[in-house]
């Protein structure tokens, strides 16, 4: 096991490498001295103890700055690295080390698999973060954000709410004509704007969902269609059960989570389609952000990048 002396130097030799990087990127021991907090003899020092250490002189010293050297310019390279790593690890630790909650505000129907494969890895780095999930509508995860009872949320970017809400792009979906199994379009490979004139519009409930109204209403005024709204609906479950029964079709993104299991509800690409849907994690802008919100963002972003 390490002694305290043994850490103790390791720390010193990580703030040497960071000391030698503002030298080689301001090309002054003076500047950096002075950017550092430092004397400019004790950093010309610390430098030199460097190159002793080394073996290779790692700067040219000039009158009034200085340049790096091939052994120089390889350790600038690399220590950007490691200190990076070392940045990355000193937070994972202190994260792990927190225990907080992680509360998200999600619709399901715009989750796709990403979401479920971010949280596996985050928690895999984060045993400690307890991850909490919610069902929300539109409405209530923009409450839910102010209220500070959701930390993130997963959403169309566009709700509207009190703060300022920062928005990182996660993913873009297409749209699918939603219907009975036993449809009269069942047999078609590709729905057209002929066939959707006059079908019974099952839609999220406008009250709840007013971005998702405002594209599907849209896409039908834009294109001279009337949209005939069959049912409004507060979640995925009632309007599953709603197409289920036959009371009508549901413009949906692609990501809609089709229950294989029921055999009773299939989807149809569509000709011509609304404007793709832009999913985004998002978070109160005028509040700090946690490093555990931070983490998982970055997560979901890989997650989202891989597709899964």
């Amino acid at each position: 096991m390490q002694s305290a002396h043994d850490l103790l130097e390791k720390v010193m030799e990580l703030r040497q490498l960071r000391h030698f990087l503002k030298v080689g990127e301001m090309g002054s021991i003076t500047a950096a001295a002075r950017e550092l907090g430092l004397t400019q003899p004790a950093l010309s020092r610390q430098i030199k103890a460097l190159e002793d250490d080394l073996g290779t002189p790692l700067l040219e010293r000039g009158a009034h700055s200085v340049t790096l050297t091939p052994a120089g310019e390889l350790l600038l390279q690399e220590s950007k690295k490691l200190l990076t790593f070392s940045d990355g690890l000193m937070e994972k630790v202190r994260i792990a080390g927190m225990g907080e909650p992680l509360r998200i505000g999600y619709a399901p129907s715009l989750a796709g698999d990403f979401l479920a494969v971010a949280i596996q890895k985050f928690t895999q780095s984060f045993p400690t973060v307890r991850v909490s999930l919610s069902d929300c509508s539109s409405a209530e995860m923009g409450a839910g954000l102010v209220s500070g009872r959701l930390d993130l949320i997963l959403a169309p970017p566009g709700i509207h709410v009190s703060g300022a809400i920062g928005w990182e792009t996660l993913m873009e979906y297409g749209w699918r004509l939603v219907m009975p199994g036993n449809h009269p379009f069942a047999n078609k490979k590709v729905i057209s704007l002929k066939d959707l004139s006059g079908e019974r519009l099952l839609l999220y409930n406008r009250e709840h969902y007013p971005e998702y109204w405002e594209s599907v209403t849209r896409f039908f005024r834009e294109r001279s269609l009337q949209a005939k709204v069959a049912g409004e609906f507060d979640g995925i479950s009632s309007l599953l059960s709603a197409l289920e029964a036959g009371l009508g079709v549901a413009l949906l993104a692609e990501s809609f989570p089709m229950d294989r299991r029921r055999g009773e509800v299939i989807a149809k690409p569509l000709e011509e389609e609304p404007e793709r849907i832009r999913v985004s994690a998002g978070y109160l802008s005028d509040r700090p952000l946690s490093p555990v919100v931070t983490s998982f963002v970055e997560e979901l972003k890989k997650s989202a990048a891989r597709g899964t």
